[in-house]
């Protein structure tokens, strides 16, 4: 006789008692105790999600301003180098009313106004 067979023949010789099946009040509160759990991380989870998806627009919208200033700063650059390119020709051309500044000196060595 098998372990099967002996297994069967135990079940069908017993009786069924559902008082003996139910969890009682201890699987209630188990199920109770994993269902409060399972709120609580849910919660936490949304939470979490949230904060990473702001942090994630903050560094975009830092991203994009420090675009913006470096754009802003390349073309006053551009501009500053244009017209110091500009100066540096009109003074070279000996154009009146443009201050000639010495090297080193710090100061305009022409005319004031």
């Amino acid at each position: 006789m098998s372990a099967m067979e002996t297994v069967v023949r135990i079940a069908e010789d017993t009786e069924f008692d559902p008082n003996q099946v139910t969890p009682g009040w201890e699987g209630f509160a188990a199920t109770g105790a994993m269902a409060v759990c399972i709120i609580l991380l849910g919660f936490l989870l949304v939470r979490r999600l949230r904060r990473n998806a702001y942090r994630v627009e903050a560094r975009e919208r830092i991203a994009a301003e420090l675009a913006e200033q470096e754009a802003a700063a390349a073309g006053t650059a551009a501009g500053a180098a244009a017209g110091s390119a500009a100066t540096d020709a009109a003074g070279a051309a000996g154009a009146p009313g443009t201050p000639s500044v010495e090297p080193g000196s710090g100061r305009d060595s022409g005319p004031r106004a």
